[in-house]
């Protein structure tokens, strides 16, 4: 007797490895909120430099729970999704981009001590938003056949 029709419903994916039903929303979830965390840093960023006195500081704290977010995020779906291809290059694309935000908010850092290096901050910061979004795409292919 199989139990293979059921095996997703209850947790497991389709095939050994393979995340359930439950895992995948999470992933999806988790991967929406980092880019809706990256749009926001972004309206900071436009605050900050429109001159609204708090921007900078919630532009710096963003930044800092972003990066630590994204690279727990990356590492734990690293770990739990390592045996399934779409789940391993997930983790590997959310831990690069914890690694480029941190580059970014270096530069951002610098910049704001009288450094030249908005050229670089400003479109990276924007690159950000786009790879937040290339993630979401690769969780969203998670349950894809």
């Amino acid at each position: 007797m199989s139990t293979a029709p059921y095996d997703l419903a209850a947790g497991g994916g389709a095939r050994p490895g393979d995340p359930g039903r439950a895992a995948i929303r999470l992933w999806r979830a988790v991967t929406v909120a980092l880019v809706a965390g990256y749009f926001l840093e972004a309206v900071f960023a436009g605050a900050m430099l429109s001159g609204v006195g708090w921007a900078h500081k919630a532009h710096a704290m963003t930044a800092g729970l972003l990066i630590a977010a994204t690279t727990v995020a990356g590492l734990v779906s690293t770990l739990t999704l390592r045996r399934f291809p779409p789940g391993l290059r997930l983790g590997l694309m959310l831990l690069a981009l914890a690694a480029a935000a941190f580059v970014q908010a270096a530069a951002g850092a610098m910049t704001a001590k009288g450094h030249n290096l908005a050229w670089l901050h400003i479109p990276l910061g924007v690159a950000l938003v786009g790879l937040a979004g290339q993630a979401a795409a690769e969780a969203r292919r998670l349950g894809a056949p």
